[in-house]
């Protein structure tokens, strides 16, 4: 079996190719909201990330930011809106499902869905990460997946250090 390569990542939005997923003000508090913004250089903690596997669900992965505070990428508990916000929160809600994330391909290679397990079923569409915007600081939402809008709900994840 081959060795994962588990990270860190800068997760990349396609359009434009000129933003990354980032924990908004290098905030650690609980809660902090997750915007797309311009790669920082040198690189920092706040917009890299590792993939953990989720021991409990076999192919779903938590998305934990290089900060240090041991947060990963969730969806908003208790959020009525859609699209729901993505913030940062401490493994370990009682709803476990809005804080897994699988990659489902687009039709731009090496470009990803990334989908939350909450919600996922055969009957309802996958709720997948895009920003609000395509501007500096728009904040990651996760919406129904649009299979003819998928350039903004589109991913790339390059490795920390890549140069390109």
């Amino acid at each position: 079996m081959e060795n994962l390569d588990l990270g860190p990542y800068n997760i990349q939005y396609l359009p434009g190719d000129h933003y990354v997923l980032d924990v908004s003000g290098n905030n650690p508090a609980k809660g902090a909201g997750v915007i797309g913004y311009t790669l920082k250089l040198p690189q920092v903690g706040n917009q890299q990330w590792l993939f953990v596997p989720a021991p409990q669900a076999p192919g779903w992965w938590y998305l934990q930011t290089k900060m240090g505070t041991g947060f990963v990428l969730t969806l908003q508990p208790d959020s009525p809106v859609v699209p729901t916000p993505v913030v940062m929160m401490p493994v370990g809600l009682s709803d476990a499902d809005r804080q897994l994330w699988s990659l489902l391909s687009t039709e731009e290679p090496g470009y990803w869905y990334i989908q939350c397990k909450s919600g996922a079923s055969n009957s309802n569409a996958p709720l997948v990460i895009g920003l609000a915007d395509n501007k500096v600081e728009a904040s990651a939402v996760a919406g129904p997946i649009s299979f003819t809008g998928f350039r903004a709900q589109a991913w790339g994840f390059k490795p920390v250090g890549s140069a390109g």
